[in-house]
């Protein structure tokens, strides 16, 4: 358990603040409510500055793009700009949540509950026969399902705990991984088309209200709709509306999803329960791109352009994307010291 540091959401909220007065402390200077709507590069592709959303212009030559995996306008934007982009691999599926309890008692037995031990958290994997990997993703035990959509009209599930882990739910990120050869073939930004229209058709599925769709693990496995909940009671807010999920999963994800279950449920004791819950849809477990760099750090073809973190494709949490930061920031030094 010690190979899992946990410091919780709001806590880590503090952290960031503490960060943040160092940062200016130093001369650094945050811009709130401020938008990058456009990157000016001249005929040899140098930056020139960014063009922010209330019309000023912010003039520089280095630039660090470190957004977040759900930064789609700005993805956009540098595609039309020429800034070299890629697909690349992420996962689709739901989050699901079980009695925290049902996961203690499977994964500590007798000794569930002892104080130094906490909730239980857990991992798992299998490989179905239809060639996809279905696996768990971002385990919150003691946690909730949390709606993270950046665009109307679209439902994406994510999870969080507090640093005591103390809600009533454990949940993970339930996915299969996609590829863009095979799923989403075309240009760099299909994977965002693909998932806009999953994320369009689970917020029709859970009734265009921003309600989640849900089923039940045992509905899903008979193949038919849940109408109404059983033992495990969904946290999502503002609700979640019982369902069908295939409806708004790719068919190859649920298959794979029926053969994995009753497999985990041999690992964990209860996991393939009928009353698990599943709300969906998980499509942000990744960046669909990758602005793509070389072994300086910077982009392929924009000099000085820093892509750095989760957005960039460069990492997948909160601990590697600050990892990767480090290493962007001692490349922006290096370079600024060469004169370049």
């Amino acid at each position: 358990w010690q190979a899992h540091p946990h410091i919780g959401t709001f806590r880590l909220v503090t952290m960031v603040e503490s960060l943040r007065a160092t940062i200016e402390e130093l001369g650094g200077e945050y811009r709130w409510q401020t938008r990058v709507d456009d990157i000016e590069l001249d005929g040899d592709r140098n930056i020139r500055g960014l063009h922010l959303h209330d019309g000023s212009f912010l003039e520089t030559d280095h630039v660090v793009l470190a957004v977040g995996h759900s930064a789609r306008p700005t993805f956009e934007m540098l595609h039309r700009r020429g800034v070299h982009v890629e697909a690349k691999p992420f996962a689709i599926g739901v989050r699901i949540e079980h009695p925290q309890g049902w996961i203690d008692q499977a994964r500590f037995g007798k000794c569930a509950k002892h104080p130094d031990l906490g909730p239980a958290a857990y991992s798992l994997v299998h490989h179905a026969s239809n060639g996809r990997s279905v696996y768990s993703f971002c385990m919150c035990p003691g946690g909730r399902v949390v709606a993270a959509t950046s665009e109307e009209g679209r439902v994406v599930t994510n999870g969080m705990s507090q640093y005591s882990r103390a809600e009533f739910n454990a949940n993970a990120g339930l996915v299969v991984a996609i590829d863009p050869t095979r799923d989403y073939p075309g240009g760099p930004l299909a994977g965002i088309a693909l998932q806009r229209h999953w994320e369009d058709m689970a917020f029709v599925a859970g009734g265009s209200n921003y309600h989640a769709p849900g089923q039940r693990v045992g509905d899903l496995l008979a193949g038919r709709a849940s109408t109404e909940l059983g033992e495990v009671t969904p946290s999502y807010k503002p609700g979640v509306t019982m369902t069908d999920l295939s409806q708004c999963l790719p068919g190859f994800v649920i298959e794979a999803f029926r053969e994995a279950l009753p497999v985990f449920g041999r690992q964990i004791p209860r996991y393939d329960h009928p009353d698990a819950v599943m709300t969906g849809v998980e499509t942000r477990t990744s960046s669909p791109i990758r602005l793509t760099r070389g072994k300086d750090f910077q982009s392929l073809n924009t000099p000085n352009l820093f892509p750095a973190g989760e957005g960039a494709g460069y990492a997948g949490g909160i601990l590697s994307a600050a990892i990767d930061g480090i290493k962007v920031a001692e490349a922006v030094a290096a370079s600024i010291v060469a004169g370049r």
